[in-house]
């Protein structure tokens, strides 16, 4: 399949193509941020058809050197005893949307039209020799006019003449933006501030992974206040730090800049924060200053102690699994890689209990539950804290002895 992007014309809808040439979302011109995403899923080359002699692509020659552009200045230079898959220069698309068009048009035999009750600006023509004479002859639209309409489970958009130089493209991005294993309380609550700083930092050159860095400051910063026996502050930060942890996430997926490291670099910061929080509770709790060495009391200090040891037995063990056999950095694809490989419904009774209460360990829910928990004081953070961590250890057993048993995690 070779992918054309047209940038020259009329349009499926007849819209003026030249008019969207330079328009922007994150300072990446539309069509150099269909080429990153073409990239970015393995196509190695693709036509651009413009009438400018030439026009430069720096993030994508940055990134993917190797990438061929073939530029002409119309559609009957291109190729055509080959599928194309032809986007308009007025699409907006992310990766994950990219993804389902290619499924939805993996299987079909003939010509169709991406798009629903609005056309989307994509269509994937089957080769045809023969199809090079209606080029000459015939629009865009002429061209689709009987083209069957084929639906992806996530649609793009295509922009309107009028909603160039606006934040139309821009706000679709972010209506789109959460990962698919965020759950209600990130994409109703903790969105509702991150997305509207992120369309702030878009606007600036700040690298994502600073943004991961500061933010994992700030989330490591709550294990002093816990060890000074501020609870509340410290709980405070840590949710704070968990609603700002989504901005390094979405300006990387609205500047096309993920990268393996930024993921494994923020799952770092996180635990970090983590551990900053059970060290600090241990360090308040062993404190002669703020609890006494009552024989109750010493029961609370031993559990605070052995929390850090639950914690860091529980995180080396998910990150032993990640390293060996997962494709993504992010802790929050670890159920989801596991149950991948041995489905629930094969799993025994008391697992599947345990993986209704998985939600609690999400960062989502953790951290707002920490701040409930400090108004109940440090005893009850110890002892639900080494509840929910002997419940993840079980669970991390589970999975470790099933995982083994399909295939070999010992190297």
């Amino acid at each position: 399949m070779l992918p054309v992007i047209l940038s020259n014309g009329l349009g499926i809808d007849s819209e003026e193509l030249e008019l969207f040439i330079d328009e922007k979302i994150a300072d990446l011109t539309l069509a150099e941020r269909i080429l990153l995403i073409l990239a970015s899923e393995g196509f190695d080359e693709a036509f651009l058809v413009a009438d400018i002699p030439k026009i430069s692509f720096n993030r994508l020659n940055k990134k993917f050197p190797e990438f061929k552009i073939h530029q002409s200045n119309s559609l009957t230079k291109i190729p055509r005893e080959t599928d194309i898959l032809i986007l308009q220069n007025n699409v907006v698309i992310n990766k994950k949307q990219f993804q389902s068009t290619l499924k939805s048009i993996s299987n079909t035999q003939e010509s169709v039209v991406i798009g629903q009750l609005k056309n989307c600006g994509i269509i994937f023509m089957k080769g045809s020799p023969s199809d090079n004479l209606d080029f000459q002859r015939k629009t865009i639209k002429d061209l689709c006019a009987n083209f069957k309409r084929i639906i992806p489970e996530d649609l793009p958009i295509k922009l309107e003449v009028d909603q160039v130089k606006s934040n139309v493209g821009r706000d679709f991005l972010f209506d789109h933006i959460s990962k698919n294993v965020s759950g209600w309380f990130s994409k109703r609550i903790n969105s509702k501030i991150s997305i509207p700083i992120s369309k702030l930092l878009i606007k600036t050159p700040i690298h994502p992974n600073l943004i991961t860095f500061i933010v994992g400051l700030i989330g490591i910063s709550c294990g002093i206040f816990y060890a000074l026996k501020m609870p509340l502050i410290g709980a405070l930060i840590l949710q704070a730090a968990t609603i700002l942890d989504r901005c390094d996430g979405e300006v990387a997926r609205i500047k096309l800049r993920e990268s393996k490291f930024g993921q494994w670099f923020d799952t770092a910061l996180d635990q970090i924060s983590y551990f900053s929080m059970f060290l600090g509770i241990s360090i308040c709790m062993n404190n002669p200053k703020f609890f006494s060495f009552t024989s109750n009391e010493i029961i609370f200090k031993q559990l605070s102690i052995l929390n850090i040891l639950l914690y860091l037995i529980f995180l080396t063990t998910i990150l032993f699994f990640m390293l060996r056999r997962t494709q993504n950095g992010s802790l929050a694809y670890y159920p989801s890689e596991v149950d991948k490989i041995v489905p629930i419904k094969s799993r025994s009774f008391g697992y599947r209990i345990m993986t209704k209460f998985r939600f609690l360990l999400k960062r989502e829910f953790f951290s707002p539950g920490m701040i409930i928990v400090a108004l109940m004081g440090y005893e009850v953070a110890t002892v639900l804290a080494s509840v929910l961590l002997v419940g993840g250890l079980l669970h991390q057993v589970s999975d470790f002895i099933e995982v083994r048993k399909k295939i070999d995690i010992t190297y």
